[in-house]
Formats: C-alpha cells, sequence, structure tokens
C-alpha cells in the first residue's frame, strides 16, 4: 500500500509519457510526423553531405600543400628562415586545421586521426608565433619591422591584416607594448588603403591597449571617432563606446582636462613589461658603457693546458674575453662529424626547454610552476634533448677533450644539454649557478663553470651576451665559451650574469655542458676571498 500523495508522484511520468501499446493517440501521432522526419533528415543529409565535401575540398588542399612542401629537412630549414615565414607557415596551418575540426564529428573519428591532428599546429603554436614576432620587433627595431620591404627582400612583408593579428593576438596575452605597436602598424597601413571598416576595428582594439599603456588621452581621441562612426550603425557598440568614454574622461581628471588633451600634443607611452635596455643594445651588436672596465690586457693564444697530453699536438685557439669571470672563446673545437651527431642524438629527444624553479621563481607571476615540478615560463623559448657520454663513444670523447682544455673533472658534470632555437628563439638574462646549500639535487655541488658549443653559424641574432660586463660572444661552428660561474669561496659570480638574443633569421644550435664544485677540488682550490 502507499499513500495517496506517492502514488500520484509515482504515476505522473507515466501519464506524461502514455506506452505506445496501449494508446492510439501516440500511434496517429507518430504517423503523422512521418513527413517531418523525412523533411529533417532531408536537411540533416543535406548537411553532412556539405560537410563532407568541407572534408574532400580539405584533403584536396593538404595534397596541394604537400607537393609545395615536400622538401628535404635541409631544404625546409632554408625555405623557414625567415620570421614571417614562419608566422604564416604555423597561422595557416593552424587555420586550416581548426576548419578541418570544425568540419569533423569528433566524437566519431579514430584514435589514428585524432592522435595526427594532436600533433599538428595548434593555438599555443600560433600564439608562440605571434610572440616571437614581437619579441623581435622589441629587441631588434628597424631590422625587425616585417611590414616593410628590407634590403634584398620584397616578399616577406606582414600584410596589414596580418599585422593586425599579431596585434590582436598580444592584446590577448597581455603584451600590451607589442599590441600597440601592431595595432598602431596596422590602423596606418588600413588608412593608407582607404579601408575604413578595418581601421575603425584597429581603433577598436587600440582604445583598450592605449588605455592599459597609459594613454587614456589617445584612448579617449580613438573613441570619440568610433562614436562618430558607429552613432547610426550599431546600438549596442555605442553603448559600449559611451560607457568606455566616461570612464577615459573620468581618469583624465574630468570633461575640461579631457577635452583639452584631445590634441594629442604628447607622444603616447609604450613601455616594454620587461626593461632591458643593455640587453637589447648588446644583441643588437651595439656597445654599452660600463662604470666599471677591465684594466689587464686581453689576448688569443694557442692553449695546451700546461702541455697536457691531449692538447700538445693538437693545441687549441683560445681567445680570452673577459679575466675576471675566465670568459673564453675556444675556436675550431668541434668537428662537422661531431656536430651532426649531436644534433641527429638530440634531435629525437627534444622537448620544450624547462626551468628549475628556485624560491624566488616560485614567487614570481611570470612563472608558473607545473606538477613536474619545473617552471613554464615567459624568459625562455626553445627546445631540449639531453645528451649522455654513454650514448656513444665520440660524445665520451668529446667530453674529455672539454676536460682537458678546462683541466675541471667530469665526476659530477651534467650531461650535453642541446638546444635549438627557431624564429625568436631565446633565454632572458639569468644565472647558471644557484642559491642555497643544494641548488641541484640531481648533482654534487653547486656550477662551478658552463661551456657551450655552437654547432652552427646564424644568419641574424643568436648571440650571447652578458650585460653586467659588456660582452657579446657571436655563435661560430664548432667553436665554444666558456666562463667561471663561481669566485673561489664559492660564492656565485654576479657578473656571469647571461642570456642568449632572439633568432631573427635562420636557426640556431647550441650544446651546454656544466660542470659542477666535487671533483674539482683541487684543480680549482678554494679561497676565502670573495673577489678570487
Amino acid at each position: 500500500m502507499c499513500s495517496w500523495t506517492y502514488c500520484v508522484l509515482l504515476l505522473l511520468p507515466l501519464a506524461a509519457y502514455a506506452q505506445i501499446i496501449h494508446s492510439i493517440d501516440r500511434m496517429s501521432k507518430s504517423v503523422a510526423l512521418y513527413p517531418v522526419l523525412a523533411e529533417r533528415l532531408e536537411s540533416h543529409l543535406v548537411e553532412e553531405e556539405n560537410r563532407i565535401k568541407r572534408i574532400r575540398s580539405h584533403i584536396e588542399i593538404l595534397k596541394l600543400e604537400n607537393k609545395k612542401m615536400n622538401m628535404s629537412r635541409k631544404e625546409l630549414e632554408a625555405e623557414m628562415a625567415h620570421p614571417v615565414r614562419v608566422y604564416r607557415f604555423v597561422s595557416q596551418f593552424y587555420s586550416d586545421i581548426e576548419d578541418i575540426r570544425d568540419s569533423l564529428d569528433m566524437s566519431r573519428i579514430s584514435e589514428e586521426l585524432r592522435e595526427t591532428l594532436s600533433q599538428l599546429p595548434s593555438q599555443k603554436d600560433y600564439i608562440d608565433a605571434v610572440g616571437a614576432i614581437a619579441r623581435l620587433q622589441e629587441v631588434y627595431k628597424d631590422e625587425a619591422d616585417f611590414t616593410r620591404p628590407q634590403a634584398n627582400n620584397t616578399i616577406d612583408v606582414l600584410t596589414a591584416e596580418e599585422v593586425f593579428d599579431i596585434g590582436r593576438t598580444c592584446s590577448e596575452m597581455e603584451n600590451y607594448y607589442g599590441a600597440l605597436n601592431n595595432l598602431v602598424r596596422a590602423k596606418e597601413m588600413f588608412e593608407d588603403r582607404n579601408d575604413t571598416v578595418q581601421a575603425m576595428a584597429a581603433y577598436d582594439h587600440l582604445a583598450f591597449v592605449m588605455f592599459e599603456q597609459q594613454n587614456p588621452d589617445y584612448a579617449l581621441n580613438y573613441t570619440y571617432n568610433l562614436i562618430d562612426y558607429y552613432k547610426d550603425k550599431d546600438d549596442e557598440v555605442l553603448t559600449r563606446l559611451q560607457d568606455n568614454r566616461k570612464l577615459y574622461i573620468e581618469e583624465l581628471g574630468g570633461e575640461e582636462l579631457a577635452n583639452q588633451s584631445l590634441s594629442l600634443s604628447r607622444p603616447y607611452n609604450n613601455e616594454p613589461l620587461e626593461q632591458l635596455p643593455i640587453y637589447n643594445k648588446l644583441c643588437r651588436g651595439e656597445s654599452v658603457e660600463l662604470e666599471a672596465k677591465e684594466s689587464k690586457p686581453l689576448q688569443c693564444h694557442m692553449h695546451t693546458n700546461n702541455n697536457h697530453p691531449l692538447l700538445i699536438l693538437a693545441p687549441v685557439k683560445k681567445e680570452d674575453l673577459h679575466i675576471e669571470t675566465g670568459l673564453s672563446f675556444f675556436h675550431e673545437v668541434l668537428s662537422d662529424r661531431e656536430i651532426k651527431l649531436f644534433q641527429e642524438k638530440a634531435s629525437g629527444v627534444f622537448e620544450d626547454s624547462q626551468l628549475v624553479p628556485d624560491d624566488d621563481i616560485k614567487k614570481d607571476p611570470n612563472f608558473e610552476v607545473k606538477d613536474d615540478g619545473y617552471a613554464d615560463t615567459r624568459v625562455r623559448s626553445s627546445n631540449t634533448g639531453w645528451v649522455d657520454d654513454e650514448m656513444d663513444v665520440m660524445v665520451k670523447t668529446v667530453s674529455r677533450r672539454i676536460a682537458a682544455i678546462l683541466d675541471l673533472d667530469l665526476k659530477s658534470a651534467e650531461s650535453f644539454q642541446v638546444l635549438s632555437y627557431g624564429i625568436g628563439g631565446f633565454y632572458l638574462p639569468h644565472f647558471d649557478w644557484g642559491d642555497g646549500e643544494n641548488p641541484f639535487a640531481d648533482f654534487e655541488g653547486n656550477r662551478i663553470a658552463t661551456w657551450i658549443f655552437y654547432l652552427n653559424n646564424i644568419k641574424k641574432g643568436g648571440a650571447t651576451v652578458f650585460p653586467d660586463i659588456g660582452a657579446t660572444v657571436w655563435p661560430e661552428k664548432g667553436g665554444a665559451a666558456f666562463w667561471r660561474n663561481l669566485h673561489r669561496n664559492g660564492e656565485g659570480n654576479r657578473l656571469t650574469l647571461h642570456a642568449a638574443c632572439p633568432v631573427l633569421e635562420g636557426y640556431k644550435w647550441a650544446s651546454n655542458k656544466w660542470f659542477h664544485t666535487v671533483g674539482n677540488e683541487f684543480s680549482w682550490p678554494c679561497d676565502v676571498n670573495p673577489e678570487s
């Protein structure tokens, strides 16, 4: 038995959906729905046929693109040496893949197709490409103005639409410096061809970016232009613009002061997020004035490390660059065969370059510490592959050669870190040594010294720079840079602050090897004097 209320609740669903075997009414309604169902299936079939046509169209396009891009790795590297070509490759590929995804029923595709799609350029890749363009513009200035033809190159020039997309994406990335530069240029390019619609779109984004970069007068000026354009076109947009106008007027101190600022008599402010003037100058090959300069003379000589057995018959060319840090450059210390081996061994294990976070990094909003303990960062962009001595006897031979040149022990040395920097690849100023008692948990002691092989010549950019000593090391195939990271008392030497400049054209290959303190106590004895 059940209460009356409970029984009503129990029967309600049955009353709302009568069983068809007991209902002529439902049978009649079902028969009446036959033509409706046929009509809707017909519409669905048209949609499916159109979707299949789109997929077939994508297949034909992919076949044509494959014919155009069917080239060797070396040919592809040459083809993709210019930043604009790389940007267009990633942008077009990403756009095509998104169109393909929209054409597919993603819930029904095979795992093989899903896996293939996951390996192709994604939104992150597009954002990386935009970030690379903006970074090159910031560091190299006019040399990286890709909106105008450069010397002997009238092909690799960005269109107004591409410049606008770069500016808009920079704004979404909160890189307002890059956004403002590109949106201003896009506005100019649209106005030059009398494209009012696109120019107004640039004005709309520019007003927001100008405000973010502390230029409310420019934001207000652009907003008045937008209000005048949209007043008879779009009430919703007009309402938004009028709300923004009130905000900008309030920021400028009221109506009267705001009206006085509309003449835009002052240049607009546009400061990058990171203020690195010395780094940028050194990357451009400019000299910098520093307060303290070394008085000791520098020299070039044939180095045998006190007649080491491996170097007596094969001395190396050493060029001193800075005495206090031991910064030196060794010429022709790696053969073409050895370079090819390093590249081949690393290519199969490449991953995005990471950063081991210390306490300061964990507090920095520019870094996000991931589940694997590494930091995802805005200060570095490259690929990393680790090559160990045990991978090949030739690798072990190279390690022994370095140890002989430097008179350092390999006991606590790290594996070779092979790096590949593409367009815009960089690493902002940093130290190789760490703070604290045990900064490198997997190794014994701090990093006492750094050795960097350069595995190729670079067309433009890609230097290693030292902002605090005003030194620039230009990559040279088969050569290597070296410096000491620590003072003799074990403290980190802050003059070793260094950075990898963005690659402006071509690709950069390099390989680091770090030596640690343990095992090198006698070859580099301690000293209580921190300056020694």
